[in-house]
């Protein structure tokens, strides 16, 4: 995604991340860290009983965190994470899933001589090419030279 300069990027770009399996460590390490416990996550039993699902799916921020981890960035040019907007969790996301990120600049505005906003569509898929994540993501970068 934001793999360079503001002056080096173009509307229509496209990255493809590396990728990342989702593990059981990370379900519960999660878990641990967040303290969201929710059995949909966690209980076997309980979410084999879910017909929407059939067994336990990663938490959407988890999903969504790891999926902004695997997004290639250069810290001298990428200064700040702008936001997301219109995020939805598309599809489940099971333990063995092995996770990669989508993304397309979709519009550059300017904020002074020396940095601009970068909006990208930002799509989390599995290892089938199935959506799990779509959203619109946006990041303050600069231009080369500027500080």
């Amino acid at each position: 995604m934001i793999t360079n300069y503001l002056d080096r990027i173009s509307v229509g770009d496209r990255h493809t991340s590396r990728a990342r399996t989702i593990t059981e460590t990370d379900l519960v390490t999660f878990a641990m860290f967040t303290g969201d416990w929710h059995p949909i996550h966690t209980d076997v039993e309980f979410a084999a009983g879910d017909p929407r699902f059939g067994q336990r799916i990663a938490h959407g921020a988890l999903v969504i965190s790891v999926a902004l981890g695997l997004v290639e960035l250069r810290p001298e040019a990428m200064k700040a994470f702008y936001g997301i907007d219109q995020l939805r969790f598309v599809g489940p996301t099971h333990i063995g899933d092995t996770l990669h990120v989508e993304t397309e600049v979709l519009a550059i505005d300017p904020r002074g001589p020396d940095a601009g906003v970068v909006t990208s569509r930002f799509v989390v898929q599995n290892q089938h090419g199935a959506d799990l994540v779509i959203a619109t993501l946006k990041c303050l970068v600069v231009r080369e030279g500027a500080a």
